[in-house]
C-alpha cells in the first residue's frame, strides 16, 4: 500500500447545523492540531444559513471530507451518517461551535495506545463564551466514571475519543427514543461493556451561548436525563419511590428538599442504592460509596447541618467521619468570605422552608 492509499489514524466528526458564527474557529483549531494524521469529516445537516459557504473555504486541505444532508435529519441521523463515512480506527468527536486544544489528538490517542483495554477517552473542559472561562475536570478511572453517571455525564461528548471497533460491533448507536439526552443515555449503556477514562488535562473549549439550548429543549433534556437515571436505578436493583427520586433529583439540582429529616431520608437512600450495588455488581462498591459520600457531605454543608451531629448519629454516621470533619473544616478555611456568606445564605433559605413544611 502506497502513501496515498494509507488510511488516517484518526476520522474527527464534526456536525453543524446554523454554526456560520462559530465553525470556521472550530475547524481552525482541528486543522492546527500537533497530531495530523485525521481525516476531518464536516457534515452540515441541511442548515440555512452561511455555514456551507464558511465551511467550503476548507475544502482545499486535503484532509477535509464535505458531507451534507439534502434536509434537516437532527444529531441522531447526522452522527450515524458520519460513522458509517469514517475510515480510521480511532473516532474523535466534536461540536461545531467548540475549539480543540493543540495537543488533544496527541495526547487522546497516546493514551489510548498505551491502554488497550480503554475503549475510550475524554478530558477536562474549559467552559468560556458566555461565562467567565473555568475549567471542569470529570473522574479519571472507569471505575469512577461510570457510578457517577447516577448524578451527571462524566464523558464530553464533543471531547471524547473512542476505537472504531465500538461501531462495528454495534455498540455506539444512539436511541431516538431518548432525544435531548441520546449522548446521556448511549454512555450509561456502553459502561455496562466498555471502559472509559478521562485525561486530567483540558483536551477542548466548550463555548457556552445563547443559541445552545431553549428552555423547551432544555425541559425536554432534563425529562430525558431522568429517565436514563431511573433506568440505570432499575437495571442495578433498585425500584426508586417518587420520594426517592426527589431526594436524588434535590442533589442534582442542589434544591434540597424542605422537610426536617431530610439529611436522613438522604443518607438511607445512598444506603439501599448501596445494598442494591452489592448485591448485582452493577457499579464498584468502593466508588459508589466515594461519590455518594462527597454527595452528601456537600449536601449537608449546603443546608448549613451540624457534620459533628451527623457524623455521631446513627442514620448518617455512614457518610460523614470524623476525618471528613477535619478536611471539610480546613476547606472552609480557604473558601472566600463571598463563598462563605452565600453558603450560610442559601442555608438560612432551606432552614426557614424546612420549618414552613413541617407547620
Amino acid at each position: 500500500m502506497n502513501q496515498r492509499e494509507q488510511l488516517p489514524a484518526i476520522s474527527v466528526v464534526v456536525p453543524t447545523y446554523n454554526a456560520g458564527r462559530y465553525v470556521e474557529e472550530a475547524v481552525a483549531s482541528v486543522l492546527a492540531q500537533d497530531f495530523r494524521d485525521f481525516e476531518l469529516l464536516l457534515i452540515d445537516d441541511g442548515s440555512t444559513d452561511n455555514t456551507a459557504e464558511v465551511v467550503s473555504r476548507f475544502a482545499a486541505d486535503p484532509r477535509v471530507r464535505l458531507l451534507r444532508n439534502e434536509r434537516n435529519l437532527g444529531l441522531i441521523a447526522t452522527l450515524h451518517r458520519a460513522y458509517a463515512e469514517c475510515r480510521a480506527p480511532l473516532i474523535a468527536r466534536m461540536d461545531s461551535d467548540d475549539i480543540c486544544a493543540p495537543d488533544r489528538f496527541g495526547r487522546q490517542v497516546t493514551f489510548l495506545h498505551e491502554h488497550p483495554e480503554v475503549g475510550i477517552v475524554g478530558g477536562a473542559i474549559r467552559f468560556f463564551g458566555n461565562v467567565a472561562p473555568n475549567v471542569f475536570t470529570f473522574p479519571l478511572a472507569h471505575a469512577d466514571i461510570h457510578p457517577a453517571m447516577l448524578f451527571y455525564c462524566p464523558l464530553a461528548h464533543p471531547a471524547l475519543m473512542f476505537r472504531r471497533e465500538l461501531l462495528d460491533q454495534g455498540i455506539i448507536r444512539y436511541d431516538d427514543a431518548f432525544r435531548h439526552a441520546e449522548d446521556y443515555h448511549l454512555w450509561s449503556r456502553l459502561l455496562l461493556q466498555v471502559n472509559a477514562a478521562n485525561l486530567p488535562e483540558v483536551v477542548l473549549d466548550y463555548r457556552l451561548h445563547a443559541q445552545q439550548v431553549s428552555s423547551d429543549s432544555s425541559d425536554k433534556q432534563y425529562a430525558a436525563s431522568l429517565r436514563v437515571r431511573r433506568q440505570m436505578m432499575q437495571e442495578c436493583g433498585v425500584e426508586p419511590t417518587d420520594e426517592e427520586i426527589a431526594l436524588h433529583e434535590s442533589v442534582i439540582l442542589e434544591r434540597p428538599v424542605a422537610r426536617t429529616d431530610y439529611l436522613p431520608a438522604l443518607a438511607a437512600w445512598f444506603a439501599r442504592l448501596e445494598a442494591a450495588a452489592r448485591q448485582s455488581g452493577y457499579w464498584n462498591e468502593q466508588a459508589l460509596h466515594r461519590l455518594l459520600k462527597g454527595k452528601f457531605i456537600d449536601t449537608a454543608r449546603r443546608v448549613g447541618a451540624d457534620l459533628s451531629a451527623l457524623a455521631n448519629a446513627a442514620p448518617t454516621a455512614g457518610y460523614v467521619s470524623t476525618k471528613d470533619l477535619t478536611m471539610v473544616s480546613h476547606e472552609a478555611g480557604k473558601a472566600s468570605l463571598a463563598t462563605r456568606v452565600k453558603r450560610r445564605l442559601k442555608s438560612m433559605v432551606w432552614q426557614w422552608r424546612a420549618r414552613r413544611s413541617k407547620s
